[in-house]
């Protein structure tokens, strides 16, 4: 058994424009009827020319570069479901999604299934069995059949909806869940049936809701053990929890230190907005943007990323100059039991913690 996973599908379009003419203002009634028809008469000529796209299967290049080109009849987005990686990380550098055939190419956007931008694409054929995959502003990647692959019949394709990941192994044991890189979708090829256990676990706020297969209703459990013997589509369903609540609200105020004053919001599902001012004098301020996740264990947060200006101010209050003196600043913020919290600047030039006391609010 030979198995290879492939996390996006792609999809690409050429349009066919057909330019014709204007006749002239003065022409007859008769030369306007004959120029309407033999406009048709090559439209239909362009299209019986294009044909349909037969192409599919599992492609490589030179570089290891992967393709695949699968005719899916989803319930509801039939097409052709493409996916390519492109690069050595398999999950920040691939992309995929199900494409419209227009004339003798395919054409679109693929999403990315990792931070990369979206691609777009045009596939066409290659040679006598080749595709050529034309990234638009980009390069031109040139794959020929992997013939390895090609001895795959049996085609599965994991999916979400919603905002949850999966994981997948094979077997019955419960596949490892990858926090790091979680997937949220993925492609099994296989030669013969073979076992294989799906996990399906939310992201912050969410919900599991079910599995489904082939669009149909398949199972409520999160975890669930399949025997692939045919090609199908698995989709894991989430949807929002209505009473989840971020966890820094139990934080959300504006707290002092001495004459740095600090605002705690909310942000998301689980992360937090906190923005601290420091008065030098009555026109100068320093101004901390920071953001970051809680760790509900240890009341937590650690940041990176943090925007540190230099303010001033004018006798109106309004800001007269903003300079940003770094954008990558980084640190630690605690939560205490009392109420307060410790904030820990790497950046800092004493190397002193600072505990902000919470204000109350002012009936």
């Amino acid at each position: 058994m030979k198995m290879k996973k492939m996390f996006c599908l792609f999809l690409s379009v050429l349009l066919v424009f057909i330019m014709a003419g204007c006749s002239n203002a003065k022409t007859d009634e008769k030369k306007d009827t004959e120029t309407t028809v033999s406009e048709t008469t090559a439209q239909k000529a362009v299209e019986d020319e294009a044909g349909e796209w037969t192409r599919q299967g599992y492609f490589t290049d030179e570089n290891d570069n992967m393709l695949s080109i699968i005719w899916m009849d989803d319930i509801d987005e039939p097409g052709w479901y493409v996916g390519c990686m492109i690069g050595g990380d398999p999950i920040e550098n691939s992309w995929g999604g199900t494409l419209e055939q227009k004339g003798n190419t395919l054409q679109g956007t693929l999403p990315a299934s990792g931070i990369q931008d979206d691609l777009t694409v045009t596939v066409s054929e290659d040679g006598a069995d080749g595709i050529a995959l034309a990234v638009d502003g980009g390069e031109t990647y040139h794959f020929t059949v992997d013939t390895e692959m090609q001895e795959a019949g049996i085609i599965v394709t994991i999916n979400t909806e919603g905002m949850g990941n999966i994981s997948y192994g094979e077997g019955e044991e419960k596949p490892e869940i990858d926090t790091e890189y979680p997937y949220q979708s993925a492609q099994i090829n296989l030669a013969e049936p073979a076992t294989y256990t799906f996990f399906a676990w939310p992201q912050a706020g969410n919900v599991f809701v079910k599995w489904t297969k082939n669009g149909e209703d398949y199972s409520t459990d999160a975890q669930i053990t399949v025997l692939l013997d045919e090609s199908a589509d698995y989709v894991a369903v989430y949807e929002e929890d209505p009473d989840w609540q971020n966890p820094v609200m139990n934080f959300v105020g504006e707290y002092q230190c001495d004459r740095a004053h600090a605002v705690v919001q909310c942000s998301g599902y689980e992360d937090a907005s906190i923005t601290i001012d420091w008065a030098g004098s009555a026109a100068e301020y320093a101004h901390w943007d920071i953001s970051g996740r809680l760790d509900p264990e240890t009341q937590t947060i650690n940041y990176f990323g943090c925007a540190k200006s230099h303010l001033t101010y004018n006798e109106n209050g309004e800001i007269v100059s903003q300079e940003q003196e770094y954008g990558d600043g980084t640190g630690t913020i605690v939560f205490n039991k009392d109420g307060s919290f410790t904030w820990h600047e790497d950046q800092s030039e004493t190397g002193d913690d600072l505990v902000f006391e919470w204000l109350p609010v002012e009936e």
